[in-house]
């Protein structure tokens, strides 16, 4: 199903019947990264997942793919479905969308989960990275720069025990135009620092950390959820040891059981 923001055509599905939840994915892939999960859980919910522009089926648009748009995107999906308000899941860029909506569109969110996904925005270093492998899809093409996300977005336990997940993948990504590729780095490298944002929260959330994560560390995702606490919110915390940054893809089954958990608590 498709449906249109901001002069981009974007698609989205949906699975299950119940009451409504988001699943924001990660970049470079596509709403197949909530799959497992979704199947789970649509025997209790109806899981709305989109590609997020420039991803799978969506077209990117013009310029950089910012939070902003995203969560811009996100406003009209609940729009073209007359969603007043739901609960949104999001994992890394996914993530990072949720706290624009809660900045932008505070009132169309009932419950925030943010898996893998810092609220700190990128420091100079990772900037200067960011542009590094801008230059290298310019130059090279993406192939280098996606079998280097592949060694760092999924943890070596995955790896290791399904590499089935690094086809998986490697196929969601190479379906991303290299253009999009640098539009996404491009937003990436924009988005704002979302700490203080943290501490403005009202609504019920939970922080999901990945122990191999080295992007979003547990210690980037305790301090979110410290930052929750902290503006006198609830926010509930769960670390799974052996999960890299990819953390819902590679432990779908355990993503799920905190998921479900957290999405009844909210519903109660």
């Amino acid at each position: 199903m498709d449906f249109s923001s901001d002069g981009a055509k974007l698609f989205f599905t949906t699975l299950g019947s119940g009451p409504d939840v988001v699943l924001l994915h990660p970049t470079p892939v596509d709403h197949r990264f909530w799959l497992p999960v979704a199947e789970i859980l649509s025997t209790r919910y109806r899981l709305i997942l989109p590609d997020l522009r420039g991803h799978g089926h969506s077209e990117a648009g013009e310029g950089p793919i910012t939070v902003e748009k995203l969560a811009a995107d996100a406003g009209r999906l609940l729009d073209h479905l007359r969603i007043s308000k739901t609960i949104f899941a999001g994992c890394s860029i996914g993530g990072y969308t949720l706290f624009e909506i809660w900045r932008a569109l505070p009132a169309r969110a009932t419950a925030l989960a943010f898996c893998c996904s810092r609220p700190q925005a990128d420091n100079d270093t990772a900037r200067a990275k960011r542009q590094e492998n801008i230059d290298k899809i310019r130059q090279r093409g993406p192939g280098e720069f996606i079998e280097g996300l592949l060694e760092t977005l999924i943890g070596p336990t995955a790896r290791r025990r399904w590499p089935q997940k690094i086809a998986e993948a490697r196929e969601m990504m190479q379906a991303v135009s290299p253009e999009a590729l640098v539009a996404v780095q491009q937003g990436l490298a924009q988005r704002p620092d979302s700490v203080a944002t943290a501490r403005t929260l009202r609504v019920p959330c939970c922080v999901i950390a990945g122990g191999e994560d080295a992007g979003s560390s547990p210690a980037d995702m305790r301090l979110l959820a410290e930052q929750i606490r902290n503006g006198g919110f609830s926010a509930e915390y769960h670390e799974i040891p052996d999960a890299g940054h990819f953390a819902p893809f590679e432990q779908p089954e355990l993503v799920a059981r905190i998921l479900r958990r957290f999405f009844d608590s909210v519903g109660d």
